[in-house]
């Protein structure tokens, strides 16, 4: 755009540009330190802000994470006393029942009544026998043994409020009970309940037994132990059933801020104890009240810490604390929002503080820079009247010299301009004087040059059309003929090459293809095609050998050949009776024969065999004729060099190997759809990259015998 301006206009652009660039360079770093300075002062304000946001909310986390692990620490450590103690006494009263055992003979034994025989409320022992069990004097003996448990279990269940019995259940079908309750079942069988059977597999070891409900809707757990007899083999177990409710509501009677709640787990990850624990819907499995797993992965391997997740869809941080004895979780959790309220509260004071101070700089700013544009406007005005007037004084000679150039663009090469001034314009006159006597005389050069590479241009033409119409060009030809199909193309690299192709009859039985390929490119190698072409198929002759043709054709091109060109050939004679193929090769490519493979299949292959000396090459060379013989459905495939030569951008030769592979899968396409598909797949190859070598195809399929 800049070039197609008038000069008094760039000359105008030109002194504004100086001028106000330099102002506008001095006005924009000026606004440009205020607006930094009125930047940086609004960001000290934000950081400073967001810093001291930051940190109340970190000491509001740390205070809130703190107060967390201390409420489910002491939570836990009060429940795991509790539990401490159950495992004391379910442990001295295994102890003290093997004691008995072993030592029966210094106790003396009591009656002991039936669970029916005892009042409601009042604390006793009371024993049945396991249905289908008879009280046999070994019977008898082993609740006499029994009933002096009575002297420890009483004070336990005296002095430890959460107990709500001591039993025991033997392996010979003795349920045996110190409680408050003569309810009993008659088919209740202690050796079948959870609890003796897990007691019975951990022999010696204290075990916890999962929470239930009793009959009055309370949460309880279980802890049992195996004892011995006097011959050290388990007798029974002895257990204790535990009452949690007291435990579970201090618990979750526990304010943990307006949000937050506590809540119990089990070894297992199941809710013992929650806020909703009493309604029907409610789902114990913990993966339903957190979005993911990090608290469960928290919980592994430590016990205790503090955990921020989604618990019951809300961002909180939820504190733990696992108990040693039964494994369970005590937990405590309250929301983020309800933590960081109070410094989210005080960062949106600042910020209005801040937005105020801001609003009142900007606006002062705004004041300052309207100064500047409206200085900036005054100069530019000023500068625009100079700059009109120094322009025109430069201009004025140069519009002149442009009229006069324009009538010598127009042709008219003896109009001269004056030169008036010896500045830089009237030195501008001058060589265009001077120029003006050099077009003349360089367009009567151009006129011939243009009129004789016309008539060169004319006569390549000519000379292609010559060439093409040499070459047979009408397929299909011999169109009566059943026994073969045929085709053939040539692409030269120039206007003319040196590469063709013919067949013909030599005689009814016997038809000759010849494709061949001359030294060098353009009208030299054309003409010694000709040369090359009409000898072959002059010299080919009934009961004439291949190898006999070329000899003699070498011959004659070897007498006038000054110019030092060579032809490499392949001619090829088939029987069209018998199908038998007579050939010779004058140093050119194998060509491919297309047979029936061991598998039936068919295959193309190539046909190495040993190639004579290119024609013209040397005098007196020996050619040798070979044979095959071909049936019916096979075809042959001829080709020049210009096929497995040709080369993409990269340098990449086309090459044997894709040539092979391309013939191999395309069985199916008959000689007219072969060659045109060759060629499409070499121009895919080369992609656009330009060729040096003319591409000569030719096929023939063998169809039947002649008759």
């Amino acid at each position: 755009m800049f070039k197609n301006m008038k000069i008094s206009i760039k000359i105008l652009l030109v002194i504004m540009v100086m001028s106000l660039g330099s102002l506008l360079i001095i006005f924009g770093a000026s606004a440009y330190f205020m607006n930094s300075m009125v930047d940086e002062f609004e960001q000290t304000n934000i950081t400073l802000g967001l810093n001291s946001s930051t940190i109340a909310k970190e000491s509001l986390l740390d205070q809130a994470n703190n107060y967390l692990v201390m409420i489910v620490e002491k939570q836990a450590q009060a429940a795991n006393e509790k539990f401490y103690s159950v495992n004391r006494i379910v442990t001295e009263s295994a102890e003290y029942t093997s004691s008995l055992y072993t030592d029966s003979s210094n106790f003396v034994g009591n009656d002991i009544p039936a669970p029916d025989e005892t009042v409601m409320g009042e604390a006793s022992s009371k024993y049945f026998l396991v249905k289908g069990i008879e009280e046999t004097p070994e019977i008898q003996k082993e609740v006499l043994i029994l009933s002096n448990c009575e002297y420890m279990f009483a004070p336990f269940l005296e002095n430890t409020e959460i107990l709500n019995n001591i039993y025991i259940g033997t392996q010979s079908g003795i349920s045996y009970r110190y409680s408050r309750s003569n309810q009993f079942n008659p088919d209740y069988d202690p050796r079948a309940r959870d609890w003796y059977i897990e007691a019975m597999n951990a022999p010696g070891t204290l075990v916890w037994l999962p929470t239930y409900l009793d009959s009055y809707g309370n949460t309880c757990i279980t802890a049992a132990m195996t004892y011995d007899d006097a011959s050290g083999n388990r007798a029974g177990v002895v257990a204790s059933d535990v009452a949690l409710q007291d435990l579970i509501d201090d618990v979750m009677s526990m304010k943990v801020g307006d949000t937050g709640a506590c809540f119990i787990l089990d070894d297992n990850y199941n809710f013992i104890a929650h806020k909703d624990m009493d309604e029907a819907s409610f789902d114990p499995d913990i993966n339903n009240h957190f979005d993911n797993d990090d608290f469960i992965k928290a919980l592994s391997g430590k016990t205790s810490g503090i955990v921020e997740t989604v618990y019951e869809d809300e961002n909180s941080y939820v504190a733990f604390s696992k108990l040693e004895e039964t494994g369970w979780i005590f937990c405590a959790s309250i929301n983020t929002s309800e933590v960081t309220l109070p410094a989210d509260h005080a960062k949106e004071q600042s910020d209005m503080m801040t937005a105020t101070s801001q609003e009142e700089m900007q606006k002062r700013l705004f004041d300052i820079n309207k100064l500047f544009i409206i200085y900036f406007a005054v100069i530019g005005i000023i500068l625009i009247m100079v700059s009109f007037a120094v322009s025109g004084t430069i201009t004025r000679p140069m519009q002149a010299l442009a009229k006069n150039v324009k009538a010598i663009g127009k042709g008219n090469f003896d109009i001269k301009i004056p030169v008036e001034s010896g500045d830089e314009v009237g030195q501008l006159a001058e060589r265009f004087n001077e120029m003006q006597d050099d077009l003349k005389t360089y367009m009567e050069d151009v006129k011939y040059a243009t009129a004789e590479k016309e008539r060169i241009g004319t006569e390549l033409n000519v000379a292609t059309q010559i060439q093409a119409s040499m070459l047979p060009s009408i397929f299909p030809v011999y169109s009566e003929k059943a026994e073969y199909k045929i085709y053939a193309t040539m692409h030269p690299a120039k206007e003319v090459g040196g590469d063709f192709y013919d067949f013909f009859y030599v005689d009814e039985d016997h038809l000759a293809m010849v494709v061949a390929d001359v030294s060098g490119k353009g009208v030299p190698a054309a003409l010694f095609m000709v040369i090359g072409k009409t000898l072959i198929k002059d010299h080919t002759k009934p009961d004439t050998d291949p190898s006999s043709i070329f000899e003699e054709v070498n011959s004659i091109l070897c007498e006038s050949n000054e110019g030092g060109m060579f032809i490499t050939a392949y001619e090829a004679v088939i029987d069209l009776r018998t199908g038998e193929v007579r050939y010779a090769n004058a140093g050119h490519e194998h060509p491919f024969i297309m047979h029936k493979g061991e598998d039936g299949k068919y295959v193309y292959e190539e046909m190495k065999i040993k190639a004579g000396f290119v024609l013209a090459g040397m005098e007196d060379m020996v050619y040798k004729t070979g044979s095959f013989k071909m049936e019916p459905g096979d075809r042959l495939y001829q080709y020049t060099d210009g096929v497995t030569e040709a080369t993409n951008a990269d340098n990449e030769l086309y090459g044997m190997n894709r040539l092979t592979d391309f013939l191999n899968n395309n069985i199916d396409k008959d000689p007219e759809n072969l060659l045109p598909a060759i060629r499409a797949d070499i121009d895919e190859f080369v992609a656009g990259a330009p060729q040096f070598d003319d591409i000569t195809m030719l096929s023939f399929e063998f169809c039947k015998y002649k008759e």
